[in-house]
């Protein structure tokens, strides 16, 4: 709902003296001292820079209304007419025609402050949210590297497996190769298998028998008559 404009005091005479330098800025254009208060007054609205543009063109029309030869007069010849002018301000429907327009100008400046303010808060949103998907790409990116650091740990640990475990069978190959083939002792090269352990060579001489009781060494293999 917008705020209607306020209308000032009326004073009893409904009359106000304005500097004629003011009229002819009002009807002219320009700046003078006292256009906002006359353009306020004319209005019966409280016109400030927003209004002033659409305030003056309304109390132009009303002016050249109240004088119209004013209209095809230069400002120095509206200025020769004297140094004040008393102004009577609009009424009636005229002035609830002109007011309702003012009114509408608000309404739509505060309108306007209300989606500036909208605005800002979107774009202060925006923003948290562009910082915060930023934190989260940069987590994702730690993440990744982290991911991709660890696939390449395992990668090498499986290598090193693959490698301990080709070393272990081959290594088993070569215990069942000696399992099957046996420990081989090889006798002298080219000669016979060694003779079974004490077993005699039958070159040598017997020595077979009690042993003698005087000697006690056992029998004497010189004493037999093949000898």
């Amino acid at each position: 709902m917008s705020e209607d404009v306020k209308t000032p005091e009326v004073e009893e005479t409904q009359e106000k003296v304005f500097p004629m330098s003011t009229l002819v800025a009002a009807i002219k254009g320009g700046e003078a001292d006292g256009l906002m208060e006359m353009l306020s007054f004319v209005t019966q609205s409280n016109v400030d820079a927003d209004l002033a543009p659409v305030a003056g063109g309304i109390a132009k029309g009303y002016i050249y209304e109240q004088d119209s030869k004013l209209a095809a007069m230069a400002g120095e010849d509206i200025s020769s007419l004297g140094g004040k002018v008393k102004m009577l301000p609009m009424e009636g429907e005229e002035l609830t025609k002109a007011q309702a327009v003012l009114n509408k100008i608000i309404e739509i400046k505060a309108e306007n402050e209300a989606l500036k303010a909208q605005n800002a808060e979107l774009a202060a949103a925006k923003a948290a949210i562009e910082s915060e998907v930023a934190g989260l790409q940069a987590k994702v990116k730690v993440a990744d590297d982290a991911n991709a650091a660890g696939e390449k740990k395992i990668t090498l640990a499986e290598t090193k497996i693959d490698g301990m475990v080709k070393k272990l069978n081959e290594l088993m190959d070569e215990v069942e190769k000696v399992k099957s083939q046996g420990v081989v002792v090889a006798g002298a090269a080219g000669g016979d298998a060694a003779a079974p352990a004490g077993e005699a060579s039958s070159d040598a001489p017997s020595t077979g028998g009690a042993p003698e009781e005087d000697f006690g060494f056992g029998s004497n293999p010189f004493a037999d008559s093949d000898w």
